[in-house]
């Protein structure tokens, strides 16, 4: 029988959160003085020594900037686009046999395989890196929503249809809130993969970026500016998903609780 640890043992305050990350950045410290050469593993003072000065010459804040411009924008086009074909996807049994199949293959390819397809139908603009964060977004929302519409309990739309509602009126307010949990869980491991999706699209066919960044010190072997762009990355996104998970709980809170 397994045992239940108390909730104090197993929950992790900020004061351990923070000793974990110096307890983290002493073994980096300590790796790169004795065990591996800094050339190879810089120390954490060489690689905030780098981000200074990318971020004094303003060569990071642009990356910065020219990543995250790239995530929202094709973010935003496959949520408008994938929410609406999964509820309609689920609505429609038939539609989802057919299509469904299809969406699950082409997801499973990595968006670093669809990069230079996207890049000689788009060419090497922007729109290229659009496309390849959109079909990614697009198609984990349209599954998310297409999965929250059949979870439906089907008697809440046979009561409502029963008590005179239209088709309109069952999408609204039956159908919509029975799948918005499974969106809402969609549209944050939509979030997760966009970043996914821009660093492919950016280690090939970009000059700026922090996937550039990282591509173009790796060939330079600029261990610390490479190390540099990991980082602003991973600082990134934490920031969108402390912020996407903040924004649940406040404006969403009551369908956000149904996902437990």
């Amino acid at each position: 029988m397994a045992t239940i640890l108390p909730r104090r043992l197993v929950t992790a305050g900020p004061a351990r959160q923070a000793l974990f990350a110096v307890l983290t950045v002493a073994l980096w410290q300590a790796l790169s003085t004795w065990v591996v050469s800094p050339a190879v593993l810089p120390s954490p003072v060489a690689v905030v020594a780098r981000a200074a000065e990318l971020v004094w010459s303003g060569a990071l804040p642009r990356d910065l900037a020219t990543s995250l411009g790239r995530i929202l924008v094709g973010y935003a086009a496959g949520a408008a686009l994938g929410i609406p074909a999964g509820l309609l996807l689920g609505q429609f049994p038939w539609v989802e046999r057919l299509v469904g199949p299809g969406l699950t293959f082409v997801r499973s390819i990595p968006p670093i395989a669809f990069v230079p397809f996207s890049i000689i139908v788009f060419g090497i603009g922007e729109a290229s890196k659009y496309a390849v964060i959109f079909y990614l977004v697009f198609i984990v929302l349209a599954l998310s929503a297409a999965a929250g519409v059949r979870e439906t309990p089907r008697i809440r739309v046979r009561a409502a249809l029963a008590l005179g509602a239209g088709r309109g009126t069952v999408l609204f307010k039956v159908i919509l809130p029975s799948a918005f949990p499974f969106v809402i869980t969609g549209l944050r491991v939509a979030l997760s993969l966009a970043f996914m999706a821009v660093v492919s699209a950016e280690l090939i066919g970009a000059r700026s970026g922090l996937g550039h960044l990282i591509i173009r010190s790796q060939t330079m072997f600029e261990t610390e500016t490479m190390l540099v762009g990991v980082l602003s990355l991973g600082l990134l996104g934490a920031v969108l998903d402390r912020g996407a998970d903040g924004l649940v709980r406040r404006a969403l809170g009551r369908f956000a609780n149904q996902t437990a």
